[in-house]
């Protein structure tokens, strides 16, 4: 019985995996409006009740599809958080993995930012969106992690009024916000930018040495670190 129950867990799963899959290319080829249950059930010759099993409606598809991504960003955090040196050097490292993670999914950062919104949230399953939580709660805790070692070793002192959660929040919106302004660069008008690599990385330099973060960007020359982070994920540096 157990067995049984197991293949039939593991079938349920693969399954699932199959409509997600589905659904990311749909939308690469079609965009967000193209997904529909429909098109799903059509693509992988199951019937509509079938896909409907696995979920609620097209909103819990896209977090379905957010939770996957998530994923992905876990595993490139967990990689990053391996990487060799100060904490100031593995907290950039994990900057450099997030961009790079939006360079590999660039479809699955889109779904990141509209997942979050309030129209598809209040219309996605509660399961889909604790799952969610949960795995949001592990990409974060990586950060984290890195900052309690910084304070830790010496090599941050906490802002007066601020805490280990502040600077945690800090880092995460700057990047995630050059991330998301970067992914749609022709957009913005008016300004002569540097090329995505080195943008997203001197901001995070400047925002580090403004916490006062050691070694500071004018006691070490960062570009080795830069170098060894891209190689240890296993990236080239000039992606773009």
């Amino acid at each position: 019985m157990l067995n049984t129950q197991t293949r039939r867990q593991r079938e349920f799963e693969q399954r699932e995996q199959l409509f997600i899959d589905t659904a990311r290319s749909i939308i690469r080829q079609d965009g967000h409006s193209g997904l529909t249950m429909d098109k799903i059930a059509e693509l992988t010759e199951y019937a509509k009740g079938t896909v409907y099993k696995h979920f609620t409606c097209k909103e819990d598809i896209l977090c379905g599809l957010c939770l996957d991504s998530l994923g992905h960003l876990h595993k490139m955090f967990s990689l990053a958080e391996t990487f060799q040196g100060t904490s100031r050097e593995q907290i950039m490292c994990l900057g450099i993995g997030y961009q790079l993670y939006t360079l590999s999914y660039p479809e699955e950062f889109d779904l990141l930012i509209a997942a979050r919104t309030n129209n598809i949230r209040e219309k996605a399953s509660p399961e889909r969106l604790e799952k969610m939580k949960q795995v949001d709660n592990l990409v974060i805790n990586h950060m984290r992690g890195v900052i309690e070692h910084a304070v830790q070793c010496g090599d941050l002192q906490l802002p007066k009024a601020s805490t280990i959660d502040d600077i945690c929040y800090g880092l995460w919106a700057m990047n995630f916000g050059l991330l998301v302004l970067d992914h749609a660069r022709d957009m913005v008008n008016g300004l002569t930018l540097s090329p995505s690599h080195h943008l997203v990385l001197s901001q995070i330099s400047c925002l580090l040495d403004g916490y006062n973060w050691q070694p500071l960007s004018s006691e070490k020359d960062y570009s080795t670190t830069i170098a060894a982070a891209y190689k240890h994920l296993h990236q080239p540096n000039s992606t773009d």
